[in-house]
């Protein structure tokens, strides 16, 4: 095939693929205007509410700076974890003694005694006292 051929080919479809473009950005547009890149927080608030639907209450919280993960004391003895995943939270709560809890260097992690949720790993500006009793550390 010669290179007119592959132009006049080209010509003949570039009003599909024209059009095909245009759909594209419309639905992209589309997507934008609806809150497609919309994306949760967390705050107090927020993990008041998590932790209501579990029928406790926040005693102490650390959320990490940018919004997208928390770890929170609840009443009963109990340790949240909430993460943002896209436009919603996922959270996790469990007893205080089935959750790894480690703070080094400003980070800190939490890991579940099951592997059925992953570990929460962030960084702190300045661990809260309760963490680092959480943690095992001496005061």
């Amino acid at each position: 095939m010669s290179v007119e051929n592959y132009i006049a080919q080209w010509v003949a479809e570039a009003p599909v693929l024209a059009g095909s473009a245009a759909v594209v950005l419309v639905m992209i547009g589309l997507a934008f205007a609806l809150g497609f890149r919309k994306s949760a927080e967390l705050n107090d608030a927020e993990l008041a509410r998590l932790a209501a639907a579990e029928g406790a209450r926040v005693e102490a919280a650390v959320i990490a700076p940018n919004g997208r993960h928390a770890l929170a004391r609840l009443s009963g003895g109990k340790l949240m974890v909430a993460r943002v995943m896209g436009n919603d939270v996922s959270a996790r709560v469990a007893p205080a003694g089935a959750v790894r809890v480690r703070v080094a260097r400003g980070k800190l992690s939490a890991q579940f005694a099951d592997l059925g949720f992953p570990p929460l790993h962030m960084r702190l500006q300045a661990p809260p006292p309760w963490l680092a009793e959480l943690a095992g550390e001496p005061k």
